[in-house]
């Protein structure tokens, strides 16, 4: 995954690998009401947030740590 910060304010650019067929569906019927996939994707990181977010305790803590993790591994892998 690269980003690449805009000069429009708040917005970025994120390149990022998905599944082809995947990708197509989610086109397909983005399609029927004309909706864009970078809203699709706001939508997605926004619920993402808002559920750890609500998540309280040693649940959230714990979440946290995976997060990081999770970005450790993805910072190291893009090193390479």
């Amino acid at each position: 995954m690269s980003i690449k910060i805009s000069d429009k304010g708040k917005k970025i650019r994120v390149n990022i690998t998905i599944d082809k067929l995947l990708l197509e569906q989610a086109k397909t019927k983005l399609g029927l009401f004309g909706g864009k996939l970078s809203t699709l994707f706001n939508a997605y990181l926004n619920d993402f947030v808002e559920s750890i977010d609500k998540k309280g305790g040693e649940e959230k803590k714990e979440l946290i740590r995976k997060i990081n993790e999770l970005e450790k591994r993805m910072n190291k892998i893009e090193k390479q």
